[in-house]
């Protein structure tokens, strides 16, 4: 779980981490958490690195981009990753909510602060959790990979592999594509004989080249006659 706290208080910064500490002392699952008192190049690569989030951003930042600024930011690219927004002045929520920028909570820091967010923080931990996961082991490496974070699964005939192509990054395993057959969500479709497709990451289509675009840029060419028929029941013509 990636963690990402601006707040341009350094001591309010440390009472978010340690409620974010809490709720995972008591078990061994991995998270980082990233902080910042303000936006800047390191957190612009954060927000177009493709992982999904937990953004906990001040509204007030003492800067000339302020939380909703950054907030706006993130869903320029990103809606998977989920944004609570904290603030000593409340009467920015209406501005917030007006943003139309897809809040899980906005807290005020003078209202239970602490209380507020471990609840508020342990529900975006559950929906993030609900998202589904496809699991397998690889010599001796366990992967934990979101369907929604995969563009496409690919044999590669020479090496005799699959690459697993996500969002952020490209995974190679040594197994075949049928192994993946009963694995995938409705959500995948087998664009080519060598190749499954995530449709719901699907920009456009070339049906002239048979090319697939993703909408984060990259792009495939196997997409068989055969099989433009059924790629056309889900994303259109």
């Amino acid at each position: 779980m990636e963690f990402v706290v601006c707040d341009d208080e350094k001591s309010f910064r440390n009472r978010v981490v340690k409620v974010i500490d809490k709720i995972y002392m008591t078990n061994d699952e991995y998270y980082n958490i990233n902080e910042f008192s303000k936006f800047n190049e390191d957190f612009s690569k954060l927000i177009n690195d493709g992982v999904p989030k937990i953004y906990i951003l001040d509204i007030d930042v003492d800067d000339d981009i302020s939380g909703i600024d950054i907030a706006r930011k993130i869903r320029n690219v990103d809606w998977q990753s989920i944004i609570i927004f904290i603030t000593s002045h409340n009467e920015l929520g209406y501005e917030a909510l007006k943003a139309q920028i897809m809040l899980l909570d906005f807290i005020s820091k003078y209202d239970d602060c602490e209380n507020n967010l471990e609840l508020t923080i342990k529900k975006a931990i559950t929906n993030v959790n609900k998202r589904s996961t496809f699991n397998f082991s690889f010599d001796g490496i366990s992967y934990i990979i979101h369907m929604d974070d995969i563009l496409y699964i690919m044999k590669d005939t020479v090496d005799r592999k699959c690459i697993i192509k996500t969002t952020y990054n490209e995974i190679e395993v040594n197994k075949s594509l049928t192994y993946f057959d009963d694995k995938l969500s409705d959500e995948f479709y087998m664009s080519h004989r060598s190749c499954y497709v995530n449709t719901s990451k699907i920009y456009k289509v070339d049906w002239k080249e048979n090319i697939i675009y993703f909408d984060n840029g990259d792009y495939i060419d196997l997409l068989s006659r055969d099989k433009r028929k059924g790629l056309k029941e889900y994303v259109g013509s």
